[in-house]
């Protein structure tokens, strides 16, 4: 997937706002634009740089915990199967709920790995600073930009401009947002999750096909 720098997110709130920062500034601009990109990731659990589909992951004592070895760090649980989906027509959701050790399954079965669907930990502080990450998803380059642009305006006292630029980065954000929903994502990886985790016994031990 493509990325833009950090530089030239710079460039660009540089160029929106009309004004060289000078150095004492640069960590201001820097903390808005990671703000944004927070905003952005919290947006949608659908952007696809950040989906991980149907990995398998250990289960003990029905519990699916967020961190494993080497692999990614879950942010958000989508979905959980019985085996690997898109392998067979129909797998098996299991229902869950998720506290503080990860998810946990509603099922009768004990299994020793399930396969999970979810969205990755935003890890990353982008900028230019050493351990930062200098380069930026480029789908929230233009909503970063003008989201930084308007939180700037804001800062200045310019409470008009800034509800101007803030709509505009709105629309920008909406305009991405619309097409993770035409290429499918939202009903393919829609979330099984139940907030009451008591509910019918007998029903929560039936094996229920997947929605997606």
């Amino acid at each position: 997937m493509t990325t833009k720098t950090y530089t030239e997110l710079l460039d660009q709130v540089k160029s929106l706002c009309g004004v060289e920062f000078a150095t004492i500034e640069l960590p201001r601009i820097n903390a808005l634009a990671n703000r944004r990109a927070k905003r952005a990731y919290r947006a949608s659990n659908n952007w696809p740089r950040f989906i991980t589909v149907g990995q398998s992951r250990a289960v003990t004592s029905k519990n699916v915990p967020y961190v494993e070895g080497v692999l990614d760090t879950i942010g958000t649980f989508l979905k959980i199967q019985a085996v690997a989906p898109y392998t067979t027509t129909s797998p098996q959701d299991f229902n869950f709920y998720v506290d503080s050790a990860g998810a946990k399954l509603i099922t009768s079965v004990s299994p020793s790995v399930a396969f999970v669907t979810y969205k990755k930990v935003l890890s990353d502080v982008y900028g230019e600073t050493t351990g930062m990450q200098p380069l930026i998803p480029s789908e929230w380059f233009d909503y970063m930009a003008h989201g930084v642009y308007a939180d700037y305006l804001r800062a200045e006292g310019q409470q008009e401009k800034s509800q101007l630029a803030d709509q505009e980065s709105s629309m920008i954000l909406n305009d991405e947002l619309v097409q993770i929903e035409q290429q499918g994502a939202g009903v393919t990886f829609g979330t099984r999750f139940l907030t009451n985790v008591g509910g019918n016994a007998t029903a929560n031990s039936v094996a229920r096909t997947s929605q997606g």
